[in-house]
């Protein structure tokens, strides 16, 4: 008999609610729900077409083993016992560190997992900790530690309350937001135009979520040129809040210095914004009754990632935005994350590496991973777990460096639900349940640092029983725990009660067993909010929590620095500015006509997960997708080939000629290139072309602030491709 159940989506921030039709254990119909108390009938075609992944015939649904070129079917203790065993061997040898682990973003979106996951490394002794934060967001995790006193203290734009806004790097109707909630991103952008104020989309493309505001062009990867220009414009023309500045923040002067040679003009030689249009922009900025600056991925990813999202943060904040109605808020979770993290030595930034790079919020840089495996140092990395991603698609890949790495490794076991490039050279693959498998509440980020213009709670059961095969993550770490030996959470008694917990959760008695249901339950409750049956009975569409004023961060113990204050110019950033964009700058201006390489992101795929997914992926291949002045001075047309050549490598990829490109830059969708996926049948027979391959790894292509690699802003050489070399 068909059921309808409710849930939230988790593939992106957006969270948006669900209404599923459940028939015999399988998904009849996914639809948006106009009950959820924030999205409100809004979702995107990738959380409605979710069943295309959830019922992939390519599912692993047990673990495998590799055996030569073939995997086998094993039990989950012969699995354990083996991995167990490959890894008391490589510790005996080289000790913990050189056992790591990367995770992808879904892994970001599993509430439990984490925590968990932090609890086996933290016993185990090993901080080799890897993931694709590292490709698109650690710089704002190194910035918030630095100005607030945690990685977890993240500001969030009250989008619906504010006058003015400006987005650079981010499109949110396509991707939605990076690491704050935001659905129906483009309706409540649209809201802010109708209230009489005004957005705009900083960007190299024209980007879907313009058509809510307005749009402004930007050369790739000079943002911190235009950043450094209006913050030093709104200072010069006294748009600041100097008696805020003065009572919660510190060290403005030095900011004031750091950014004084940048005038409007000076900026616009490289950026491509002209000095009138940022002269406009700061006075309606400053005029706003409410004001916020938001960055993402796009930017995030540049050369000076962080210096950029410094800027922009302190922009928000002397203008007397931060922690202010219409500007930039700091939510208040279930509990408070940030001042949590601050006492965990995996979390905070550490310079424990042998090459000076950092690790920021738990992660090493994955752009020396696989310098890490190949070369490695005093202590080489020989086994690695790979949870709910591919990174071999989703990081810089030089030539295929990466595949070569991964390939060398003594231990390589993948956590996923299919078989993915990565998967295929691993030794083992353990299989995860899906999303709409497991009770959850909305991701750490939102639930436990409040950051949601809308504050709210949902709580969801799962939709589906998964495979009989099939075991949660957390479940997979207090596992190996015990195969291992350690004491988790460094208590013997927490330890042993986790410990039996997961082993009688699977067995006849699991459903007396305390579980996942039963922690979120006491995290909500102590939270202050139901417990999850009286929200799965009574709120399944979630339900609101009390408005954030502002006026409660700025001056409150919740600023963690150690004087208790905003530090506006850390040294490190001022150091590293004052060494490094003046010669940018002139490396800017000699490369104005060279062409820029930045990603693109698609309506119809997040990353490398829905690549296998036949109700959203239908083309062949993804694009690269120019300017018409462009591709008449190159000479191609739509569907022409083209190689496109780095420092670091060379792909062939047919074109799209597009007015939405800014002149010199090209836009290539990252995460394709699934020729050689042989567990993935549907990505083989679409397989793209992987951009990454364009991206330089090692310590020449990192942000030493916070170990970003350079993905976006790459300089390259576009021509038409050689006849006898056939199109993707």
């Amino acid at each position: 008999m068909k059921e309808t159940k409710y849930t939230f989506c988790r593939i992106c921030e957006a969270t948006c609610g669900l209404e599923v039709d459940v028939e015999d254990n399988r998904i009849a119909a996914i639809r948006p729900d106009p009950a959820h108390v924030v999205s409100r009938g809004y979702a995107c075609v990738k959380g409605t077409r979710w069943d295309s992944v959830q019922h992939s015939p390519d599912r692993v649904t047990t673990p495998l083993k590799r055996v030569g070129e073939a995997f086998v079917e094993i039990s989950w203790e012969q699995a354990l016992r083996e991995i167990a065993q490959k890894m008391k061997a490589l510790i005996a040898q080289h000790g913990p560190e050189t056992v790591g682990h990367f995770a992808g973003s879904a892994a970001g979106a599993n509430v439990l997992s984490p925590i968990f996951r932090g609890a086996l490394y933290s016993a185990l002794g090993s901080r080799r900790m890897y993931g694709t934060g590292s490709c698109d967001t650690m710089n704002k995790f190194r910035v918030n530690e630095d100005m607030y006193g945690s990685p977890m203290r993240l500001a969030h734009p009250d989008v619906d309350r504010a006058r003015f806004m400006m987005v650079l790097g981010a499109n949110p109707a396509v991707s939605g937001n990076t690491l704050y909630h935001l659905p129906r991103s483009r309706e409540r952008f649209s809201e802010i135009v109708k209230r009489g104020g005004r957005v705009v989309f900083v960007n190299p493309r024209r980007i879907e979520t313009a058509s809510a505001g307005e749009h402004l062009f930007i050369r790739p990867d000079t943002d911190v040129f235009f950043l450094s220009a209006f913050l030093n414009e709104m200072i010069r023309e006294g748009h600041v809040a100097r008696e805020r500045i003065a009572r919660a923040m510190v060290n403005f002067e030095t900011l004031e210095k750091t950014v004084a040679d940048w005038t409007p003009e000076r900026q616009a030689e490289v950026t491509g914004v002209p000095a009138a249009t940022l002269r406009e922009l700061v006075r309606d900025h400053a005029r706003a009754d409410g004001a916020a600056l938001y960055m993402a991925t796009g930017v995030n990813q540049g050369r000076n990632g962080t210096l950029c999202f410094w800027l922009l943060e302190c922009i928000n904040a002397v203008s007397g935005n931060l922690d202010r109605r219409g500007g930039t808020l700091m939510g208040q979770g279930l509990f408070d994350m940030a001042a949590q993290v601050t006492e965990d030595p995996q979390m905070m930034t550490s310079r424990d590496r042998a090459d000076g790079l950092p690790t920021v919020s738990g992660q090493q840089p994955s752009g020396v991973l696989a310098d890490d495996i190949l070369e490695g140092d005093a202590t080489p990395l020989t086994a690695l777990f790979v949870e709910a991603s591919n990174p071999l698609l989703a990081c810089s890949n030089p030539s295929g460096r990466l595949d070569e790495a991964l390939s060398k490794l003594e231990l390589l076991v993948s956590i996923d639900l299919f078989r993915n490039e990565c998967g295929d050279l691993a030794h083992y693959i353990l299989p995860a349940p899906t999303w709409m498998e497991r009770p959850e509440i909305p991701y750490a980020l939102q639930s436990f640092a409040g950051c949601t213009p809308t504050p709210y709670m949902i709580y969801a059961d799962p939709v589906l029983e998964p495979p009989p095969g099939v075991r949660s993550e957390w479940w997979m770490f207090v596992r190996l725990a015990d195969e291992l030996g350690l004491t988790l959470f460094d208590n013997k008694l927490a330890s042993f009660a986790v410990k039996t917990m997961a082993r009688l959760t699977y067995s006849p008695l699991g459903r007396l067993v305390p579980g996942p249901r039963f922690m979120l339950d006491q995290m909500m409750k102590k939270g202050g909010v139901p417990g999850v049956k009286e929200m799965s009975s009574q709120h399944p569409h979630g339900i609101l929590l009390p408005e954030n004023e502002g006026e409660n961060f700025l001056g409150t113990e919740r600023v963690l620095t150690p004087h208790g204050k905003v530090d506006l110019a850390p040294a490190e950033y001022v150091e590293t500015y004052a060494q490094q964009i003046e010669a940018r700058f002139e490396e800017e201006k000699r490369n104005v006509s060279c062409m820029k390489l930045i990603g693109k992101r698609e309506m119809k795929r997040m990353n490398t997960f829905s690549s296998n997914a036949e109700r959203l992926v239908t083309d062949t291949t993804n694009y690269v997708y120019m300017s018409p002045d462009d591709a008449t001075r190159i000479g191609v047309a739509n569907d022409d080939a083209v190689e496109v050549e780095s420092d670091f490598g060379c792909i062939e990829i047919p074109v799209r000629v597009t007015d939405e490109m800014m002149p010199r830059t090209i836009a290539i969708p990252q995460c394709w290139g699934h020729k050689d996926a042989r567990g993935l049948s549907h990505a083989r027979k679409h397989p793209g072309v992987n951009s990454n391959l364009l991206a330089g790894d090692g310590l020449g292509n990192i942000e030493a602030l916070s170990g970003m690699s350079h993905l976006s802003g790459i300089l390259v050489d576009v021509r038409p491709a050689k006849a006898d070399v056939a199109t993707p």
